[in-house]
């Protein structure tokens, strides 16, 4: 695989994550946003047709990692067998026999998008993915180096110049490693196993880069699990890992639990944005203290003009929330924006109006937390009377 394709099938894969398939099994995708994730800053939409259709015969075979002796079962399939490419928007479907592998959202969601795009070796990228996935255990699967050089460079491992371990050590492992120990959150070390005076197996050891302490903060393992149920529920990954960071694993894992409890009571109407209800459920602490619920007062004065100024209130947020996501994240929502807003002069361009700004975080501060509840509102009125006073 080629850099371009191995970025490639990294966005497809995020972007099924966290956008569902259509009724005919079809992903699909802004060619703007595929671009942004990507890197691929090119005008060049033949070299991206080329790309993928290479990419649509490359076959994978599962699971290559297992030791030969515990290996149950050898299958192989096509990743993306259908492909199209419109003037704004790219499709995709995904091998049925290989969906559930490649969606699990620990392995390949937490796959840091903006790394990926500052790797200039090609095959940094498949040796960051393999090391990725073991973060948790922080040792790699011991694989023969032969099999290990073959998974990740593929053809172009039968070159004679990586026949012997010397030469593939030192053309592409110890430069693979400095890049990724430089580019990335991870460091990761090559260790190696002998039989007389020959190579034979590679691993690695995994650490995250340690990072300045917070009071409360979650752990790399609690993270790695809270990131990716916050991504399953709709969250852009950029922001879960912000929300890791900003509260305790008890108020996050709470604030899941009761989302997921609300989306399974049968009795209330479906949850259409469980993102939207998480986000109220963790800001406003929902199942951490029953007792401070606060019931019936929902009649709060002047509420047209309160609504107005808590309106107000949640651009501003929306605003500053829009601006600490990831540029990937900010380009599919502004995508998403404009491809609801029916009036053109309203639309998010290169040049924003005021009034489309307007709309714009109006629309993000709904689709972000959704309508206000008279709870927030009341809360919202205590702290205006607060301050007047």
């Amino acid at each position: 695989m080629s850099m371009l394709q191995r970025k490639l099938a990294n966005v497809w894969l995020k972007n099924a994550m966290a956008n569902p398939a259509d009724e005919q099994g079809w992903y699909s995708i802004p060619v703007r946003v595929m671009a942004v994730d990507a890197g691929f800053d090119s005008n060049n939409r033949e070299y991206l047709k080329q790309s993928a259709e290479q990419l649509m015969r490359i076959v994978f075979e599962w699971d290559v990692v297992a030791p030969q002796n515990k290996r149950v079962l050898w299958k192989a399939s096509v990743l993306f067998p259908e492909v199209e490419i419109r003037p704004d928007v790219l499709r995709y479907q995904i091998s049925r026999q290989l969906r559930d592998h490649v969606l699990d959202p620990e392995i390949y969601a937490l796959i840091d998008m903006n790394v990926v795009r500052r790797f200039r070796k090609t095959a940094s990228i498949p040796i960051y993915e393999h090391c990725v996935r073991f973060e948790r255990i922080k040792l790699t699967a011991e694989m023969q180096w032969q099999e290990f050089r073959d998974m990740i460079l593929g053809e172009t491992s039968e070159a004679k110049a990586y026949a012997e371990y010397k030469y593939f050590k030192q053309k592409v492992l110890n430069p693979c490693i400095a890049e990724i120990n430089s580019e990335s959150n991870h460091m990761i070390t090559l260790l190696e196993t002998k039989i007389g005076r020959r190579i034979n197996t590679v691993r690695f050891t995994v650490e995250r880069k340690a990072e300045p302490a917070v009071e409360g903060a979650i752990s790399d393992e609690e993270n790695l699990e809270l990131v990716g149920e916050m991504v399953r529920m709709g969250v852009p990954q950029s922001e879960a890992k912000k929300l890791c960071r900003n509260h305790t694993a008890k108020e996050v894992r709470t604030a899941i639990d009761f989302t997921k409890k609300r989306a399974a009571d049968k009795r209330a109407s479906k949850l259409e944005k469980p993102a939207a209800y998480f986000r109220q459920a963790l800001a406003q602490g929902w199942g951490m203290a029953e007792e401070a619920k606060v019931k019936g007062e929902s009649h709060a004065e002047e509420p047209d003009q309160l609504e107005q100024e808590f309106a107000l209130h949640r651009m501003a947020e929306a605003d500053g929330y829009f601006k600490e996501l990831e540029l990937a994240d900010q380009t599919r929502m502004i995508d998403a924006y404009n491809a609801q807003q029916e009036v053109p002069q309203l639309r998010v361009g290169k040049k924003a109006s005021k009034a489309s700004q307007t709309a714009f975080f109006r629309w993000l501060a709904r689709e972000t937390w959704g309508e206000p509840t008279p709870q927030e509102l009341l809360k919202f009125a205590k702290q205006k009377l607060r301050k007047r006073a």
